[in-house]
This record gives C-alpha cells, structure tokens and sequence, in this order.
C-alpha cells in the first residue's frame, strides 16, 4: 500500500501540491493525468524516494520498479543481472510478451535501439526484479501502436499494483481502474479507467457550468438591485434636505422623520447588498473553458492545384536498409493524411524527402509549384528559445501582430507568459506558439511530426480542435487513434517496404 498524508511540495514560489493525501491498495491499476507541469512527475518521484516533501508523509512497504521518462540502460548492469537464474526467466518471460528479439544484445551494445525498443527492454528489466509496484512515466512515448499493445499485455500480466503517468487515453482504458487526476496542486480520484473518468468529469463542468451560470445571474441581479436601492437612497436624502416650515411644526416633524427612516432604511439595503456581493466575488466559481477562436492566414483559394505533389516509382535506402521501394500515390490539395506504421519503417525519412532534406534512391517526387510547407518536427519546435513571446511578435508585420498574440491568448496562454523566455515555458506552451506561427505563415500543407509527444491530453484535445480547423493539405505522423479521428480522412500506411493509401477507418481499426 502507497499512503501520502497532507503532502505539500514546492518548487521556488510555485506550489505542485499543496496538502494532498492519497491511499493507493495493493494490486489497483492506477493512471495519473493532468496538464503538463502540474506535478504528476513530481508525485511519482517523492513516491519512488526521488524527492522528499517540504510537509507531510509518504509511506510505503513495498518493493517498487520504476520507468522514467528519460530512458538510460546500462548494458553492463543489465548482463550482470541476467547472471541471476531467477531473474533471467522474469525477464525473458516478459522479453517475450514485449516481443524484444533474442539477438538484440548480440552486438554487445545498446546504442543504436530505437526509442521503443529502450523502453521495451527497460520495462522488461523493471518486471524482472518482481517488484510489488510499477511506476511508470509516459510508457507509451515514441512507441509505435504494435509496441503500445505489447505493453497493455505486459502490464495486464503483472500481479501487482501499477501507477502510470500517461496522455495515451486508449493505454489508459486497457490497463488502469482508477484515475487520479493533479491540478492546481489538488488530486483528485476517479474511479473506473478513462472513459469513465470523462463521463464523471463532463458531468462535473455541465454542474460547473450551471452553478457559474446561477452565480452570474446572482450578482447581475445585485450590482442590478445596489444601482436601483442607491438612486432611491440618494432620492430619500434629497428628500430630507427639501423639508422646508418650521421645524416645530409636528406635521413636519413627522414628515421629516419619516424620510429619514426611509433614507436609512434604503442606505442599510445597499449595504446589505454590498456584502452580498463582496461574498459572491470572494467565491466565484471559476468560469468553465469556451470553444477556442483561432484566425488563419491561409485561405481556400491559396490552393492553386488541385494536387499537392506526387510520387512516382520512388524508393528509399540506407544502404541494405530498405525503407520503402516503388512508392507510387498522388496527395490532393486539402487532403489531411495520417503517416502511421511501426517505428523504423520510414516515416519521418518520407517527410524529409518532402522538404528535400533527403534524396530518394530511386524515382521522381513531384510537388505542386505553389505548395509551401510548415514543418513541426518531433520534439523540437525550432522556437527561438532566449526570446519572449512579445519579441517574437515583433517579426510580424501590424497585420499580422495582434493576430499572433490573440491566437495565443484564445489558446489559454496567459498574456503574463508573454515576457517569459520562451525555452522556460512548457511543452504544451511551446507547441501553441510554433502552432500559431505556422497557421500565420504561408504554408499551405502543414507537416507534423509526432506533435502530440510529451503533451497532456487537454492540450491534445487542444490541439485537435485548432488542426480541425485548417483548410490546407496537411499530414500527421502519429500512434494516437483518438487524436488521428476528426482531423485526417486519408491514411498512408507504412509496412512491408511499401507506403499504401488507405481509408483512416480501413487502417485504424485494424
């Protein structure tokens, strides 16, 4: 069992959690989400004894495997372990569900794997110790779909409890019964897996919604009541003043006494008012998110051709390698295309073949004279990391400035970010601004490369709806089924040396 008791931890003057407490039972399949730089990280390292809280306490008796983010195998350190008999059959028992080839360790290295095969054999290694936990950062990054399923069996076949920071909503539904959700230094649990997290959450806004909705109405209603009861305040004490005759006169007496009460008598309302008010300030229920408002630059009748560009017969190698061999497919302008198949098989060679950065081996790519590419490569948004984001503004011509900065605003950047640098930002900040820069410029086929790695799943969500929007030709490579669904019509699928086209339901049901 995994006990946190009011736990507050701190980094500079941001708190990541301020006085939380949680239990986690043996044996419970655990998912942690939340929106990137919220402390899901930070949570799972005071757990594993990588930080210590500034206040409460962390307890826990059991034996714990750990999965970073950053994956770094120590060969020497690996083999060394397969000397133990017992160890050696848990790992090549889950060698084997993860599908990790025999011969890998052949060349004595492990240098030259790829970033799925490192997590693959990393998480073998973490299994074979037989811890009583698993925690495990981001599992499913640079892993293609076959390698995703390879580690839900992993995972479903381990015995022991299992906490997992993920984005992957499809990982999420196969492996977890319990969702525990960081924000604004809060946790919050959920049960059952995602899905049932989200139907728990949107229920959670509509009550949200109508709650900020009833409070609205409230506090219009009393600025409304304050401005009516004070010109009648100000009216009664007009009133006092008007009193002429003498004031022995009781009549007048009478009279005046009574407008007095009625001037105090309507200052008290306002004052009841006030309060209320103030009251209704001091707890206002914080106003649920909108639909985003983003402006293009590119227009419809930009896309000159009616094709986008085309190949013909086209082959690509590295030597003995053969990625992909008579490639013959033509992409129309408009198209949204998803690149999916397994990591190594050529995708990200094929969108460098795109922008020239590589040559094909063999055959003709012919691109439509006016097509212009904006190209958000994997990881690195090429974002000018020593600059703010005003600064960055000012390479916009007056037209286009303001457009820039709203786009970013009504993409939920706060305008105080807008003196930051922009390499202190977050991931999920960076890919807004790279993203508002390439709608802004004059691209006409946007080509994105595994845009949602490392991002939390509202900003993928985000990100969706922004993509959904754009008019150009645009291709995505990504593993993410739920983020492909909505924005791409067309599938290329990279298999067997060959790059066929397909329907996206054809291709991601499969």
């Amino acid at each position: 069992m995994i006990e946190l008791q009011h736990v507050t931890k701190s980094f500079g003057d941001k708190t990541v959690l301020n006085d939380v407490s949680l239990t986690v039972y043996d044996g419970e399949k655990v998912g942690i989400i939340g929106d990137n730089g919220q402390g899901k990280t930070t949570l799972i390292k005071m757990i594993v004894g990588q930080l210590e809280p500034d206040q409460g306490i962390v307890k826990t008796s059991d034996t714990i495997g750990y999965l970073p983010q950053s994956i770094d195998i120590d060969f020497n350190q690996l083999i060394t372990a397969l000397e133990d008999v017992t160890f050696a059959n848990n790992f090549f028992k889950y060698s084997n569900i993860l599908r990790i080839k025999r011969n890998i360790f052949a060349e004595g290295g492990l240098e030259n794997l790829s970033g799925g095969e490192k997590t693959k054999i990393a998480l073998a290694f973490a299994f074979a110790s037989e811890p009583s936990v698993m925690i495990l950062d981001e599992p499913t990054n640079h892993i293609d779909l076959a390698a995703i399923k390879d580690v839900i069996k992993a995972i479903n076949a381990f015995d022991g409890t299992v906490l997992t920071v993920s984005h992957d909503v499809d990982f999420l539904n196969a492996v977890v019964n319990k969702i525990i959700k960081v924000k604004d230094g809060e946790i919050k649990e959920y049960f059952g897996n995602y899905d049932d997290y989200a139907i728990q959450n949107e229920n959670e806004r509509l009550n949200n919604q109508r709650e900020y909705d009833a409070q609205t109405r409230r506090i219009e209603k009393l600025k409304n009541d304050i401005h009516r009861y004070k010109t009648w305040a100000d009216e009664a004490d007009r009133s006092v003043g008007q009193q002429g005759g003498n004031p022995s006169d009781a009549r007048l007496a009478g009279v005046k006494g009574r407008a007095i009460n009625s001037a105090a008598k309507l200052s008290g309302i306002v004052k009841s008012k006030e309060s209320a008010l103030e009251k209704e300030l001091e707890n206002r229920v914080q106003r649920p998110e909108g639909d985003i408002q983003i402006k293009y630059r590119l227009q419809k009748d930009d896309l000159r051709s009616k094709t986008a560009f085309s190949m013909q017969n086209v082959g690509k190698s590295f030597r003995d390698n053969v990625l992909f061999k008579d490639v013959n497919l033509v992409v129309e302008s408009g198209e949204k295309v998803a690149l999916v198949g397994d990591n190594g098989c050529g995708k990200t060679t094929f969108i460098k073949l795109l922008t020239g950065e590589e040559k094909p081996t063999s055959g003709i790519i012919r691109l439509t004279p006016s097509l212009k590419i904006g190209l958000m490569s994997q990881d690195v948004y090429d974002l000018p990391g020593d600059m703010t984001i005003f600064e960055m503004s000012q390479y916009y011509d007056r037209e286009y400035r303001p457009i820039f900065l709203s786009n970013l605003v009504n993409m939920n950047i706060d305008k105080s970010r807008f003196d930051t640098k922009i390499k202190k930002l977050s991931s999920g900040e960076q890919m807004r601004i790279k993203l508002s820069e390439l709608i802004l410029s004059d691209a006409n086929m946007l080509i994105l490369d595994e845009p949602t790695n490392h991002l939390d799943i509202s900003n993928k969500e985000f990100l969706k709806k922004v993509l959904a929007g754009y008019v150009g030709t645009m291709m995505v490579v990504s593993h993410d089924k739920k983020f492909l669904e909505g924005i791409v019509d067309t599938v290329l699928e990279f298999k067997n040396q060959a790059i066929k086209k397909k329907d996206l339901n054809e291709s991601l049901q499969r």
